[in-house]
């Protein structure tokens, strides 16, 4: 297997307005392979729902292909006119085996199934990684071309298809299309996946499509009243993922029929979307936007766009709406309001719900897909990027990353998520959902830092940690572990801050996954990974976005400090620190003490027993910073120090 990267360096990020927030780090170093077990493992719930809309307001159709025949329907051509030998050609194959596509999702488990609801009578796809160890020299050209199809008598005629597709190297949005002809010489070309992008893919875009992605194509310039008509899928990739498609459908388009598309809500901007916030945190603005699209074959009149905040015990908080005098057939309208909040918000779940009315309402063919919810909850003292447990049941999707996600990087591996931080906050913790195969013994280490460090690579200089946690059956059977940073509360100024979990296995005996909440897309920035070890020889170590959202959370709430801390031993010291190498430890208490010494890694380095005053010598270890643990039989501490 192999992870190949984009670049080692930030690249530019689209901002959503709110210029008085910094955003969390760009990275375009995103792991590509990992370790056979893979990237992400579903947790049972269903994937991110397609932010296109369902099969209810198509018209019927008059043309179909299910791929149900075992093989490429007869007569459709299928080559690849790009790639150059020995390269392995990318043309399009038939299974019935939805998971066939798994071994070019490269363990990315949102899409190693194709979720298409026929997948199981077949579908076809291609496979643009092909295994390769390495980027090909040339791009594949791949074109699968339908035979004759007769549009004669249809007026209008729009391409259905359900599809997923990601990419790597090639943008879709003009290299996966749709191609239209009626004499197999001259073609149209549409475009099929708007937002699907390589990069830092800022949200509304992102690097995989929905799965399934029910793609609407109108093709009726093309097609409309034609006898004969050809339908070309054209993928042009260099080293890209899987393009999966199946249930094509030639249809007449709706006469009347809008859909909403992606929402938006954020109290920040930059594409984050945090759904856990404390009151304090709350800027001045809060962004409310959503999109609609006109796929019927009329034009729709005085469209409104509406977004309406209801408090936790009802009546609207705060709302946005915009107003469109029409909206074309094929063209979409885009509602971005930046909202001046009410004071005095209070605590407690809150329900955005966006909706679309025209001067149409009544001839709508489907007026299921005009309203959209989601939700967000304003807290005392915690704050998550993360949704879980807040989404509407009906749209929430996990996934999860832990030590047996990366090759060789079972210790040491570390989860970071992005927070924006308004107003001065004592943090005096974390907490991390647990996700299914973590076991018990299993440990990790919560910390603090700034985002410019993090932006540097340097993950070993946070501004507060925690002990080792080992996680209990109560951790498991509950889901969740938290734990206090050293010293009580740490200060976070305004600014931007990535809160961390350093992840530990025992070499691979205990293994330890946190969920992550892939309902909405987020930035890349927005949770990134590091990797302690390099994976293969080809791909480095170092740090990686990850635009989903781990389920990392900063807790301001002083009672955890208090509960976490109440085994902790007090009285001892440390010093000097830094140092050379001679570390003297004292302590008030009496009776034996274990001294561990353990690298960041969690490989314990030194160990040794004491009464009441010891000196330890460390010269022989590598320069770098270890946790220094002292227990007795009335509690522990622990504190990092620095060898130089």
């Amino acid at each position: 297997m192999k992870k190949t990267l984009l670049s080692l360096t930030l690249t530019g990020f689209a901002v959503a307005a709110m210029a008085q927030q910094n955003g969390p780090i760009d990275r375009d170093q995103q792991a590509r392979t990992i370790k056979s077990d893979g990237h992400q493992n579903s947790d049972g719930l269903q994937a991110a729902p397609s932010t296109t809309n369902p099969l209810g307001w198509r018209g019927t159709a008059f043309w179909t292909e299910d791929f149900s025949g075992g093989v490429i329907p007869s007569g459709w051509t299928n080559a690849d006119v790009g790639t150059v030998a020995p390269t392995p050609d990318v043309t399009f194959v038939w299974s019935s085996d939805a998971a066939a596509v798994g071994v070019a999702a490269l363990g990315y488990a949102p899409s190693s199934t194709f979720n298409s609801a026929t997948a199981a009578n077949g579908y076809l796809w291609a496979n643009s990684d092909r295994g390769l160890a390495s980027a090909p020299l040339t791009t594949h050209v791949t074109e699968l071309t339908t035979t004759a199809i007769d549009c004669s008598g249809q007026p209008s005629v729009q391409l259905n298809f359900q599809s997923l597709i990601g990419v790597f190297d090639l943008d879709a949005n003009v290299n996966a299309v749709v191609r239209v002809s009626t004499d197999m010489s001259n073609w149209t070309t549409y475009q099929a996946f708007p937002c699907l992008v390589t990069g830092a893919a800022a949200p509304p875009c992102a690097r995989w499509s929905a799965n399934p992605q029910m793609v609407s194509v109108d093709i009726t310039p093309t097609a409309a009243n034609q006898s004969t008509v050809y339908i070309q899928w054209q993928w042009t990739g260099g080293w890209e993922y899987f393009w999966a498609i199946d249930d094509v459908e030639l249809a007449p388009l709706p006469e009347y029929e809008r859909v909403l598309g992606l929402a938006y809500m954020s109290h920040v901007g930059d594409g984050l979307e945090y759904h856990r916030i404390p009151t304090s945190q709350l800027f001045a603005d809060f962004i409310l936007g959503v999109s609609a699209s006109n796929v019927g074959a009329n034009l729709q009149t005085n469209v409104t766009l509406n977004a309406v905040v209801t408090a936790p015990g009802g009546g609207t908080a705060f709302s946005a709406s915009e107003n469109f005098a029409q909206i074309a057939p094929g063209d979409t309208a885009t509602m971005e309001q930046t909202v001046t909040l009410p004071g005095g918000l209070a605590t407690g779940l809150y329900t955005v719900n966006f909706t679309i009315t025209s001067d149409q309402d009544a001839l709508e063919a489907n007026p299921d897909d005009d309203a959209y919810e989601r939700r967000f909850e304003l807290t005392d003292n915690k704050y998550s990027l993360d949704g879980i447990g807040v989404h509407p049941p009906a749209i929430e999707a996990t996934a999860s990353l832990g030590t047996n996600s990366f090759a060789n990087n079972e210790d040491g591996l570390m989860l970071f998520t992005y927070f924006e931080i308004a107003e001065a906050m004592d943090a005096y913790g974390m907490e991390a959902m647990l996700a299914v195969g973590t076991v018990v013994n299993s440990q990790l280490i919560f910390s603090i830092h700034t985002a410019a460090d993090i932006d540097n690579d340097v993950v070993n200089s946070p501004l507060a940690d925690s002990d080792f946690i080992t996680v209990t059956n109560a951790h498991v059977s509950s889901g969740m572990v938290s734990g206090a940073f050293f010293g009580g509360a740490v200060t976070l100024q305004p600014g931007g801050y990535y809160a961390a979990v350093a992840l530990y296995s025992n070499a691979g005996a205990n293994i330890i996954r946190i969920l992550d909440d892939i309902t909405v897309p987020q930035p890349d920035g927005a949770s990134l990974i590091y990797l302690p070890v390099a994976p293969s020889p080809a791909n480095p170590a170092g740090v990686y976005g990850n635009g989903i959202a781990h389920a990392i959370r900063l807790s301001s709430d002083p009672e955890m400090s208090i509960n976490d801390r109440a085994g902790e031993l007090n009285g001892v010291s440390m010093y000097p620190n830094p140092t050379d190498g001679l570390l003297w430890i004292n302590t008030e208490h009496a009776g034996n003490h274990v001294i561990e010494v353990l690298d960041m890694v969690g490989a314990l380095v030194h160990m040794a027993n004491f009464n009441h005053l010891t000196t330890i010598d460390l010269g022989g270890l590598a320069k770098g910073m270890y946790m220094v643990r002292i227990a007795n039989d009335k509690g522990s501490m622990a504190s990092r120090i620095t060898v130089q």
